[in-house]
């Protein structure tokens, strides 16, 4: 059955929408991110201001024949909510645009790459960048379900350390990793040798270790992230894919992972990330929003004939250039002391 939907939004709604939305800005009011920091690596623009600046005032209403599964319409419904422009959805089983099941790993209509790799492969470069030597240094952490990725990395790149995490606890296991643990071994038995004397003990981290690198679920990672950056590793840069906190749908719990890079958009725990969700929905659902809202914004944009310019998208910046596919870049960013992100 042909389900059609035509959605248009208050005036109040775009009132808020053109009110959050600036020529060198996001067009969602973000409160977790500094202005300055913000305004510096701001790029993109939103769909209503990439329609403007091709000269298309008035948006031609289209329509949409999409086959996607029932779980992901209503979340399509929303994203045209969003962006205030006159959209037909059309459910069809036998639509030309087929949307895959899978919406983080698979790639959408019009994209390059998943929304996966794409985030992998901004992590990557930022540690691995061959003008930066650092990735001789790289110390990669992880479970055994990531195999496969890590496997990737110890066979592209040169001297990366590697440690499978199989359920130790977490402090012996960090403090085994970084080297504490010889070092408090070697005070324990001089302190036993000379027990009248008051001997400090700062226990050196390994000085091969410039990265780490957690490949992990978010079960181990809340307490093994913490027993690293708690143990010796303050000054050891840490990464992770979004993976790592995916599973998580209250969004303060992030604080457990202060000091950590991620790959994240400028709208992670803006007001859409954070008041149109439910309590029982993750991080995942968000993420899976987002893909599915950059879809709905990419194809407002073609069917309208801007056919290059640079997206500030939910999911990340996107390069439109005529006749491609489109490309995605994920900014990193670190989980302060009050569970915000930054720019780095």
């Amino acid at each position: 059955m042909i389900k059609k939907l035509t959605l248009k939004l208050s005036s109040f709604i775009l009132a808020i929408l053109l009110l959050n939305s600036c020529t060198t800005s996001s067009n969602y009011n973000i409160n977790n991110i500094d202005q300055v920091a913000e305004n510096k690596f701001q790029q993109g623009y939103s769909v209503l201001e990439l329609l403007e600046k091709n000269r298309i005032n008035n948006p031609k209403e289209i329509s949409l024949k999409v086959k996607v599964d029932e779980k992901y319409k209503n979340y399509l419904i929303q994203a045209v909510s969003n962006i205030d422009i006159d959209v037909n959805l059309i459910f069809e089983e036998d639509a030309e645009i087929i949307i895959t099941p899978d919406i983080i790993n698979g790639i959408l209509p019009g994209f390059c790459n998943s929304y996966q790799y794409d985030q992998l492969a901004s992590i990557e470069k930022a540690i691995f960048s061959n003008d930066i030597p650092d990735y001789k240094h790289t110390l990669i952490i992880y479970e055994k379900s990531f195999d496969s990725q890590k496997d990737k990395l110890t066979n592209k790149y040169e001297n990366i350390k590697s440690a499978a995490y199989k359920g130790e606890r977490y402090e012996e296991f960090a403090a085994k990793i970084l080297g504490v643990s010889e070092s408090n071994n070697r005070y324990k038995k001089i302190n036993a040798l000379l027990p009248n004397i008051n001997i400090n003990n700062s226990p050196r981290v390994n000085k091969d270790i410039e990265n780490i690198y957690f490949m992990m679920t978010y079960e181990n990672a809340k307490g093994l992230v913490p027993a690293f950056r708690y143990n010796y590793s303050i000054n050891i840069n840490s990464y992770a894919s979004i993976n790592l906190i995916e599973s998580i749908n209250d969004l303060n719990k992030i604080i457990d992972f202060e000091s950590l890079i991620m790959p994240a958009s400028y709208y992670f725990k803006d007001k859409i990330f954070t008041d149109q969700f439910s309590k029982n929905e993750s991080v995942r659902d968000r993420l899976i929003y987002d893909n599915l809202h950059d879809f709905i914004a990419l194809k407002i944009l073609s069917l309208n004939n801007v056919n290059k310019g640079i997206f500030n998208g939910r999911s990340g910046l996107l390069s439109i250039k005529n006749g491609q596919c489109v490309t995605r870049e994920l900014h990193l960013k670190k989980i302060n002391s009050e569970g915000k992100l930054i720019l780095v």
